[in-house]
């Protein structure tokens, strides 16, 4: 079994090639408002519904983070190629157009329909750095009247490389040549806490909690940090190295596939993620 695993990890290795080129996937209120084209955009609000409905910014679409699982509840698998096809449709989105997602200001459940989005193919996604709080702050105009958006022709293509399964991660944790993050906070790291039947981290995972990537401003939402202080968060992960990361439902794992995306990773989120590798008894743990 061991052979095998490391034939696969070789192979999977020579397919994983790195995105070197960093570029910035963050937008800020002032230019979201100066800068808005229908035409080729669209503004996703993640929030739930009822969030949406008491106000939104103008033009906005509302797509509930939770809209991306299977079921949330259970765990973090993401939402198939079906449904995910029927929800970017009904809200217009396709991939002739850049999706710009916010939420209230946390950017974790922005950041995960940003990964979704990319998963399935939307070439084009951005977020809005501090959300609709770093809007509001601005004294931008809000509305509470729904948008009623033409259908889109989407038709889903999975893009393999930005997802991770157990499989896959079970390999990146035997193999030199990957890199292996646990974005939960650092006391579910160490095993002091957990979602799961069993406590502690995945063997090789390095612990980089998702909460070190933001900075606070007046308005008390999160602001990502610079690109230069990120690249310094990240400067012990080689950059040539496939990196695979997990959280507890690949929720809060999807704001560091943000910034690694950014910096130019070769990065994979794995969904299901602690739930799912915690408690499955046959593999293995460290703490």
């Amino acid at each position: 079994m061991k052979r095998l695993l490391l034939s696969l990890l070789f192979i999977s290795t020579l397919l994983f090639q790195p995105w070197l080129v960093a570029e910035t996937l963050r937008v800020d209120a002032q230019w979201l408002k100066q800068n808005f084209d229908p035409s080729t955009m669209v503004i996703v609000d993640t929030r739930s519904t009822a969030d949406f409905e008491i106000s939104h910014i103008p033009n906005a679409v509302n797509l509930h983070e939770e809209l991306t699982y299977q079921d949330k509840k259970s765990g973090g698998l993401i939402a198939p190629p079906n449904v995910i096809q029927d929800i970017l449709r009904e809200r217009g989105i396709d991939t002739h157009k850049t999706a710009i997602v916010y939420d209230d200001g946390n950017l974790i459940t922005a950041a995960r329909v940003f990964w979704t989005l990319e998963v399935y193919g939307i070439k084009q996604v951005r977020i809005l750095n501090g959300g609709f709080a770093d809007w509001l702050s601005h004294g931008f105009d809000v509305s509470d009247r729904p948008l009623k958006p033409k259908v889109s022709n989407y038709v889903p293509q999975v893009d393999h490389r930005r997802i991770a399964s157990k499989f896959s991660t079970r390999l990146a944790s035997i193999n030199p040549k990957q890199s292996l993050i646990d974005a939960r906070d650092t006391s579910a790291y160490r095993g002091e806490t957990s979602t799961a039947k069993r406590f502690g981290h995945i063997p090789s995972a390095m612990n980089i909690a998702v909460h070190e990537h933001f900075e606070k401003q007046d308005n008390d939402a999160n602001h990502l940090l610079s690109l230069d202080a990120l690249a310094a968060l990240y400067k012990g992960v080689p950059k040539d190295e496939k990196v695979v990361l997990y959280c507890e439902v690949g929720a809060v794992s999807s704001t560091n596939y943000l910034v690694l995306r950014e910096l130019g990773y070769d990065v994979a989120n794995y969904d299901a993620s602690w739930r799912e590798w915690g408690n499955d008894l046959s593999l293995p743990i460290e703490k």
